[in-house]
């Protein structure tokens, strides 16, 4: 129904089950079958603003509801609001939907410690096309807590006393936020008011709606719609529901060289998507939202970011997707340069291993041979300081990540570990190292006394933000000296290596089994 009304009130009826899917770990598919992703991209905000080249609709209902039609601007003002409820857990295990049972015993075991064990499911299962994908997990957990400060608390005493390997909290929604929204048309008389949430959507297909918060200046654009909801603490939440291949067309040249080969092109859509689709459900339990555009999910800056190349590789490999042998999704994690070595899933994060994410050489000349079986002590510095032929040092791209050194002057480098306590730094030692030699426990000797750093990311952190843990360290007089290989964690594809396998005639579905064994190529949509 086109509405030119003054004022309009959403049809309550309606709108329950359009709520209740806002909260949902499932996406919908718009008309083309492909994913719609739901991105938070503004939240804690009591105004917004709602822009586009040409009038907008308005809809109180979401699309398939009442449409107002008005100015190309509009004002989103919270009126009144009550905050989400939430319970907060501290995880104790984690297990894919495939080996559930192997929690089970786990139950009675947390209970003799004192806690309040439950089994929570995460991720989401899907069917597309008569094919069933399931990328579900569940978590043990231990809980309720009222305040997410309580679970963590409780999450710290487990590490210490029983040795879980990492903190974390699952915060559980109990009871969605409310509250009442005005909208405004700022170039005419209409205005609607609504409960809970309210839609924007351009005009016509392929138009853009933009975001203005805060009194900025500079409106962002973003393709797809806009709602505007209540965030779990009262505010305002600006959410994008964006096709997921549209939303790949920006994503895509920010993750690799809008030039590289039309081979590393299409192997780089297939693992962003992937990434991007094993997100869903996975994060952001108590929020109107799949994941958010920040660091945490997915960075997004919405529309204009868009490269032919990339769009096309988008296109050309549209729906394509990586599972496992149980028909999972494969989560295709990807980083900028491994340093000829990829390494295995549970080195870098505290989670079970992976079989389709195992380190492993990034090259087939013979010359690597004495490096196959892995980077040790024994062959790090050989490694190291010579340049082996690898994909990525074939590769044009970024090589001078392949091989890098730094140099931290010891007053530096004592500022810097400040917080361990343990004086001035007489030497650093490397304990443990994974498959491709990066650095995975290290022990920061000082005057003082010594204290071991876990982690390859607090290592590269600590030590002043260090490309890779993939290092050897030496001290000359008042300086130590880092020799490194790479650029990130160096899981799943390697971006550099992935162009050199292109420039060197690979064609995209090699270069995805080469950097995730095991795995097979499905049409998702």
């Amino acid at each position: 129904m086109a509405c030119a009304s003054t004022s309009v009130r959403a049809d309550e009826l309606s709108r329950t089950d359009k709520l209740r899917v806002l909260y949902s770990n499932q996406f919908a598919f718009d008309r083309r079958g492909v994913p719609l992703i739901t991105i938070g991209i503004a939240e804690g905000h009591r105004e917004v603003v709602i822009e586009s080249a040409k009038a907008l609709r308005v809809l109180p209902d979401g699309e398939d509801g009442s449409e107002v039609r008005g100015g190309r601007r509009w004002k989103i003002k919270l009126v009144r609001s009550t905050a989400a409820k939430v319970a907060y857990y501290a995880v104790l295990a984690r297990a894919p939907a495939a080996a559930m049972r192997s929690l089970r015993p786990l139950i009675a075991t947390w209970k003799r410690r004192g806690a309040r064990p439950r089994l929570i499911e995460t991720g989401t299962l899907f069917g597309v096309k008569g094919r069933v994908f399931d990328n579900r997990a569940y978590v043990l957990a231990d809980g309720p807590y009222t305040h997410d400060a309580q679970a963590r608390a409780a999450a710290e005493r487990y590490v210490k006393r029983f040795g879980l390997r990492k903190v974390a909290v699952l915060p559980q929604l109990e009871k969605r936020p409310s509250g009442r929204l005005a909208a405004k048309d700022l170039d005419g008389s209409a205005s609607v008011a609504v409960r809970d949430a309210i839609w924007f959507a351009p005009a016509q297909r392929g138009e853009r709606l933009s975001v203005r918060i805060g009194g900025h200046r500079v409106a962002r654009p973003y393709w797809g719609q806009i709602y505007i909801t209540v965030d779990r603490h009262g505010r305002l939440a600006v959410v994008n529901a964006v096709p997921a291949d549209k939303l790949l067309t920006g994503l895509v040249p920010a993750e690799i060289f809008a030039t590289a080969p039309r081979a590393a092109l299409r192997a780089q859509s297939v693992a962003a998507r992937g990434d991007l689709l094993s997100k869903i459900g996975t994060r952001h339990f108590a929020d109107p939202y799949l994941i958010c555009a920040k660091q945490h999910c997915q960075v997004y800056r919405g529309a204009g970011h868009e490269h032919p190349s990339t769009s096309d590789a988008v296109h050309a490999t549209k729906g394509l997707v990586l599972v496992n042998k149980h028909g999972a999704l494969v989560k295709t994690v990807y980083s900028a340069v491994c340093g000829g070595f990829s390494e295995n899933n549970d080195a870098v994060w505290p989670v079970k291993p992976d079989a389709n994410l195992r380190g492993h050489i990034d090259g087939d000349d013979p010359s690597l041979a004495p490096f196959r079986a892995g980077i040790t002590e024994h062959n790090i510095e050989r490694w190291l300081l010579g340049r082996p032929r690898t994909w990525e040092s074939m590769s044009t791209y970024n090589r001078d990540k392949f091989r890098w050194t730094k140099l931290i002057p010891a007053r530096q480098l004592n500022r810097l570990v400040r917080k361990l306590g343990v004086g001035p730094v007489r030497e650093i030692k490397v304990l443990a190292r994974g498959v491709s030699g990066r650095a995975t426990r290290i022990s920061v000797e000082g005057a003082l006394g010594s204290k071991a750093v876990r982690g390859e990311l607090r290592i590269r952190r600590l030590l002043g933000g260090l490309r890779s843990s993939m290092f050897i360290v030496r001290k000359r007089g008042s300086t130590f000296v880092f020799h490194g290989g790479g650029w990130g964690h160096g899981v799943g594809l390697c971006q550099t290596g992935a162009t050199g396998m292109a420039q060197h005639g690979k064609r995209y579905r090699e270069i995805l089994r080469h950097y995730y064994p095991g795995s097979s190529l499905q049409p998702l949509y």
